[in-house]
């Protein structure tokens, strides 16, 4: 055996052989982490020229044509006002539909068609509101819990006639604006019942 075989079969060799294999790959797997792992992307991140951060707008009180700020349902709009009797006389009430459609906020019809929603909603889900036989509009107890530029927020107490055997419900209703300026209107978002934890007797 020659002195170069007898080098590679020493126990020494071997050890230094499996460590340098070992140092190979351990700097392998660290070439590999470095490039896939998050965080480690090159690309710049900074804005391109002429960028303008811009928050997102605050959301005031709202406020009547004199500045003064609403804290009533009295005090809201009338148009606001008739936009939810509406509401309530059509698509909670199921009567009249299709007189419901304008005053419906589009996140609430999504999916529907005017026909659809006309009708009652498609096949057996019916419409995204919760229904109540209300018995009078305009006897209804409306009572404004907040109103801003972004949302208006109220409770609604309603009852039904007698012969429906139902017990008088308390709703929320929300109502977000559409367009602007001139064009600006509030359309119902939100309608769901107000349930209200009962209170142990002991």
């Amino acid at each position: 055996m020659s002195v170069f075989q007898s080098a590679l079969s020493s126990a020494r060799f071997n050890r230094y052989l499996t460590w340098f294999s070992g140092l190979v790959l351990a700097a392998g797997v660290a070439f590999v982490v470095i490039k896939l792992v998050p965080g480690n992307d090159k690309t710049a991140v900074n804005p391109d020229k002429g960028f303008v951060a811009k928050l997102p707008a605050k959301s005031q009180p709202l406020t009547n044509a004199s500045g003064a700020q609403i804290k009533t349902y009295e005090e809201l709009d009338p148009a606001v006002r008739a936009t939810i009797r509406t509401f309530l006389a059509t698509a909670v009430a199921r009567k009249h539909l299709d007189q419901s459609w304008d005053v419906v906020a589009p996140s609430m019809k999504k999916g529907y068609t005017f026909r659809s929603w006309s009708h009652g909603g498609p096949g057996k889900g019916g419409l995204p509101v919760v229904p109540y036989p209300i018995e009078n509009v305009d006897t209804t107890q409306y009572y404004l819990d907040y109103a801003s530029t972004k949302e208006i927020l109220l409770e609604v107490g309603v009852s039904a006639p007698a012969k429906a055997k139902m017990r008088p419900t308390a709703f929320q209703l929300g109502l977000v604006p559409r367009g602007k300026g001139a064009q600006k209107h509030w359309l119902v978002d939100y309608w769901m019942p107000r349930w209200t934890p009962p209170i142990p007797t002991d």
